[in-house]
């Protein structure tokens, strides 16, 4: 190998060149995390339900979700953990099974056994699996203050928030927290009812069939497989005011046996910053992106966003993860110059000889560039410790 190069400099000199080129250019262009991706075979489905036992927990929620999600094509194995408030289910799949498919396999057939839970249980939320020490932290950490009711601001993070900042390349996901559950409160008249002849155990049928989300089945398109459901349900009030309540002899509207109106449900929980109702907003990233970029968008997003709240709507972001992840970047870039410099004044002082001193360091700066250009190449992320 030794002879090959030294009969062909011309061609040592150009792949040296392209390396180093190729690796500044592909430098420039890596993802900065903190931590190393990683997807395993697992997938975890977390699960609340305010002031519930361990034991509600587990018969009403935990083990309808793990009879539901031990029929998807990949999983091996269920394991779940109920609390107080809280249950978390854990599937395992076969090493060779595609963890997205299986996510969006499960996310279905929640979507399915939704109408069963109690009321008052949240909607699960399906993630990949990620040991504590390789999670990712929060990116970025924003309050939402002004005159307004938190339910007022639940539906501004909602409706107008988190559509577009989950639009900002790099970001997997938005959570806003401290608002309110909305809800339908449908209240009747009972000497109506007598009068009418109608059971109450009508109006509660009528609700509860006016959202139908049933499997039919599978469709098969060449070696994949699709599945086909059937959703319905009403999606405002003057909807569930239209829905038919039979009597006897008779079918009504629920508008005309009952009111119905909005409600907001705080779950007990308050929060105000100096002194106005105030909802916090989490925003993470997916383990692919720049850190430092996604941020930098997402302030541009925010300062978008900020002329089109209403009066006296305050957007604060109170913590940026990539404003640490960015110093380090810049200590650590110091700290390898004054190093890089310290070794050539080394090798200048011990062989003292120009070319020898730009063969030794020109080796270093290609393997460096190469390192970079092929974590470019294979998509993989620059953590901290791979920069080091």
């Amino acid at each position: 190998m030794i002879k090959w190069a030294v009969s062909r400099p011309a061609v040592v000199w150009a792949t040296s060149i392209v390396i180093v080129l190729g690796g500044a250019v592909s430098f420039t262009k890596l993802a900065l995390a903190t931590r190393t991706e990683v997807e395993l075979p697992r997938l975890s489905i977390g699960a609340s339900w305010t002031g519930a036992s361990a034991e509600l927990m587990e018969m009403y929620v935990a083990s309808p979700i793990e009879s539901a999600i031990q029929g998807v094509r990949g999983v091996r194995k269920t394991r779940s953990t109920s609390r107080e408030g809280s249950a978390e289910i854990t599937a395992e799949l076969d090493p060779r099974t595609d963890v997205q498919i299986a996510r969006l396999s499960i996310l279905e057939r929640l979507e399915i056994l939704a109408p069963e839970f109690p009321r008052g249980v949240s909607r699960p939320t399906v993630r990949n699996f990620v040991p504590q020490d390789l999670q990712e932290p929060t990116l970025f950490t924003l309050t939402v203050t002004g005159p307004y009711t938190a339910g007022a601001l639940q539906k501004l993070a909602d409706d107008l928030l988190s559509p577009r900042l989950s639009a900002v390349a790099g970001i997997s996901g938005v959570s806003a927290f401290g608002g309110t559950e909305f809800s339908v409160t449908i209240q009747y008249d009972a000497k109506l009812m007598r009068q009418l002849r109608v059971s109450p155990a009508a109006l509660v049928g009528a609700v509860r069939e006016a959202r139908l989300i049933q499997s039919l089945g599978e469709e098969q398109r060449g070696v994949a497989e699709l599945e086909v459901t059937l959703r319905d349900q009403p999606h405002a009030i003057e909807q569930l005011e239209d829905l038919p309540v039979r009597g006897r002899g008779r079918v009504f509207r629920l508008g005309e046996l009952a009111t119905v109106r909005p409600e907001e449900d705080a779950q007990g929980r308050f929060n105000r910053i100096n002194g106005q109702p105030a909802i916090t907003i989490d925003i993470t990233r997916q383990p692919s992106a720049d850190a430092v970029k996604t941020a930098a968008a997402l302030r541009v997003a925010i300062d978008e966003l900020r002329p089109t709240l209403p009066p006296k709507v305050d957007i604060r972001i109170v913590n940026d993860e990539s404003e640490e992840l960015s110093e380090q970047l810049r200590d650590l870039l110091l700290r390898g110059a004054i190093a890089f410099a310290a070794v050539i004044l080394v090798i200048a002082v011990m062989l003292r000889d120009v070319r020898a001193v730009a063969l030794v360091m020109g080796s270093a700066a290609v393997a460096i560039a190469g390192t970079a250009f092929g974590l470019y190449v294979l998509g993989i992320p620059a953590n901290m410790l791979t920069l080091a």
